[in-house]
Formats: structure tokens, C-alpha cells, sequence
């Protein structure tokens, strides 16, 4: 028979299969810990390498904005200069128009001319033949008297001379007809070529217009975040800055050398509340209205229709005329006293840099290039670099 186990025994033991397992315990954590830690690493690795991903995603983004920005500008470039030429299209056949009615007006009235000529002619080649009878050697052998001789003898050479005349005069307006007749020929020829141009060119802007859709719709997809509409709008505002300093600064002295034999600028300080407003339309945006998350308009969106007159507000020099990122076609004017102009979502422009212009002169037409949905000019004035509320100096 076994000796039974004492008290003290026992607790030894209980404590011998807790310290076993507490044993058992600590060794399953020293074998569990290292694979927790790699985890640690792995997911850091993996936040790292995600991280990484997207700032090369972000660079990718920005540079497929600026390869987009670049394809759009030469898309509306492209879309200027067609519009610009059909518009000259357009002229030259209203031209040629009025060219045809004014020709075809000749020709009627020499038309007239020529039948009452031949009526005439007509007229006196009866009477001659109703007086073939009583031609000047029967005179003479009838022995008529002298006077009698004489006084037919005139009647006959002034009925000659008249149809000499007549004969003459029809002539020459058949050889007239005949020349109106060919320019008119010429003017048809030269209209129909016109607008088969003109329908070559409406085709080539259709195009053109669904190319530059399908560029913006590129555009506004790849900045269809309000953060990413945000970094566009400031860094349209840093180029914008950076033409004012840069590139105005300078045209501004070539303007002012090209235009010292005309009238001084005198600024805008005296013409406040007073000038004429660059075209008629609704304003869309207001100055300091806000535009995206905490940016502000800088100028005032007025509607238009594409192909408006944007007209000058007053004298100066052009200081810029070209495609700027976010704000199209541009044209910036000089008005002296470091007031300057600017004109931007144009169609098309119509003034050349260290060009003199006046107010109410066309500087450009209205459209929506800059990749602009809506038909508008964005309109500012600025002084000593720092943007004024436009309607304060408007009419």
C-alpha cells in the first residue's frame, strides 16, 4: 500500500505544475514574439510602399494634367486660327457678294442701254430705206435745184453719221456687256470657291471642336477631385502672376519705345465708374465671389455668345497676346500708371503685342477656350500688380 501524499507534498507539487506551465506559457510568447514583429515590419513595409505608390500615382497625375493642359492649348490654338479664318472666309464673300449684285446691276443697265441703241439704229436704218429712192445721182440727173441738192445732200450725211454713231455706241456697249459678262463669270467662279472653302473650313472646326470636347472631358477627369480643381485654379493664378512679372514687365518697355510718337497713357485713376464695358452680357461671377474651396474670383465672368466683339476699355498698349493655362486666349493691355487690362477666354484674338490700341477698338472675339464649358469673358483690371474690382470702374 502506497504512502499517501502529505499536504506538503501536494502544494509543492501544484506549484511545480504552475511554474511548468507558466514555463510552457513564456516559451509559446518567446516562440509567438518574433513572427508579431516581423508582421509590424511587413506591414510598414507595406504602408511605405503604398505611400510610395501613390506619390508616384500623384507625379503621374500631374504631369498627365500638364501633357492634357498642353494638348488643349493646341487644340484651341488650332480652333483660333480656323475661326479666324473663316471669319476673313466669311468677309471676303460678303465682299464678293456685293461685288456680284454691283456687277449684275452693270450689266442690266447696259442691257437697257444697248436696246434702246439698237431701237434707235433700227429706227434710222427706216427712215434711210424709205428714202432709198431719192438717192444723190437721181438728184442730179432729175436735175433737182442746187438747194434742194444741197439740203438732201445734208440730210443724207447726217443720217450717215448717225448711224456711223449709233453703229459705234452698240458696239461699244456689246464690248462693255461682253467685260461685264467675264468679271461676272470670274466673281461666280471665285464665290463658289469661297464657299466650298467655307464649308472645308466649317468642317475642319466641327472636328476640331469635338476634338477639343474630348480633351476636356480627358482634362476634367483626371481633376475630378475638388483638392485637385484647387491645385489647378492656384497654379492657373501662379502663371498668371508669373506672366505679370516676367513677360509684361518687358513688353511693356518695347511697347512704350514702339509708341513714343503717340499720345502719353495717362492710367485709368481718372476714368473710374466711366468706361465702357467690354462687351454686353450677364455677369456670371462676380469679383471676390467665391470659385473653388477657399479661392476667390479675381475678375468678373460676363456671358457671351462665341464670336462676340470684345472691345478695349480704353487706350493703350497690347502688352500680351497668347494662350495662357486656365485662361485661354488672352490679350493684356497697358493703360499706363501700371493700370493694365486683361481680356481672357477669347475665341480667337484680334491685336498683336506692342500693338496701340484705342477704346472701344475689337481686341479679340468671345469664347471659351482655356478649357472653359460656357461661352464668357473673364474680365480684370489690375493696378501695381494688385487685382480692383472691375464694375467699380465700368459704367
Amino acid at each position: 500500500m502506497k504512502e499517501p501524499i502529505s499536504a506538503s507534498k501536494q502544494g509543492a507539487s501544484k506549484r511545480l505544475i504552475r511554474l511548468f506551465n507558466a514555463s510552457l506559457i513564456a516559451g509559446v510568447l518567446l516562440l509567438l514574439c518574433p513572427p508579431l514583429h516581423a508582421n509590424e515590419q511587413q506591414q510598414l513595409l507595406d504602408v511605405q510602399q503604398q505611400l510610395k505608390q501613390q506619390q508616384q500615382q500623384l507625379k503621374k497625375r500631374k504631369n498627365d494634367i500638364s501633357k492634357a493642359q498642353e494638348q488643349l492649348r493646341q487644340y484651341e490654338l488650332a480652333l483660333a486660327d480656323s475661326s479666324q479664318q473663316l471669319r476673313k472666309l466669311n468677309n471676303q464673300l460678303s465682299h464678293s457678294k456685293i461685288e456680284q449684285q454691283d456687277i449684275q446691276q452693270q450689266e442690266q443697265q447696259l442691257e437697257e442701254k444697248l436696246a434702246q441703241q439698237q431701237q434707235a439704229l433700227k429706227a434710222q436704218i427706216n427712215s434711210a430705206y424709205r428714202l432709198g429712192n431719192s438717192d444723190y445721182m437721181k438728184m442730179l440727173l432729175n436735175q433737182q435745184n442746187a438747194a434742194d441738192l444741197e439740203r438732201m445732200l445734208s440730210y443724207y450725211q447726217y443720217l450717215a453719221k448717225a448711224r456711223s454713231k449709233a453703229l459705234e455706241q452698240v458696239s461699244f456697249q456689246q464690248l462693255e456687256l461682253s467685260k461685264v459678262q467675264s468679271q461676272l463669270a470670274e466673281v461666280q467662279k471665285h464665290l463658289e470657291g469661297l464657299v466650298a472653302q467655307q464649308k472645308q473650313k466649317l468642317d475642319q472646326l466641327q472636328s476640331q471642336q469635338n476634338q477639343r470636347k474630348q480633351q476636356l472631358a480627358k482634362l476634367n477627369k483626371l481633376q475630378n477631385t475638388e483638392q485637385s480643381r484647387l491645385e489647378q485654379l492656384q497654379i492657373n493664378e501662379q502663371h498668371l502672376q508669373q506672366v505679370i512679372s516676367d513677360q509684361i514687365e518687358q513688353q511693356q518697355q518695347l511697347a512704350l519705345k514702339q509708341n513714343l510718337d503717340k499720345t502719353p497713357l495717362t492710367g485709368l485713376a481718372k476714368a473710374k465708374g466711366k468706361l465702357p464695358w467690354p462687351l454686353k452680357g450677364r455677369v456670371l461671377h462676380s469679383y471676390n465671389s467665391k470659385n473653388q474651396g477657399q479661392t476667390r474670383w479675381q475678375g468678373i465672368v460676363i456671358d457671351s455668345h462665341p464670336g462676340t466683339n470684345v472691345k478695349a476699355v480704353a487706350s493703350g498698349n497690347v502688352v500680351f497676346a497668347d494662350w495662357l493655362r486656365g485662361y485661354g486666349l488672352v490679350v493684356a493691355i497697358d493703360h499706363g500708371e501700371q493700370y493694365l487690362s486683361f481680356y481672357g477666354y477669347n475665341q480667337s484674338l484680334n491685336a498683336e503685342i506692342g500693338e496701340r490700341v484705342s477704346a472701344g477698338q475689337t481686341v479679340a472675339y468671345a469664347g471659351n477656350t482655356g478649357g472653359q464649358t460656357t461661352n464668357a469673358l473673364f474680365f480684370q483690371i489690375r493696378h501695381k500688380g494688385q487685382t480692383l474690382d472691375p464694375r467699380k470702374w465700368l459704367k
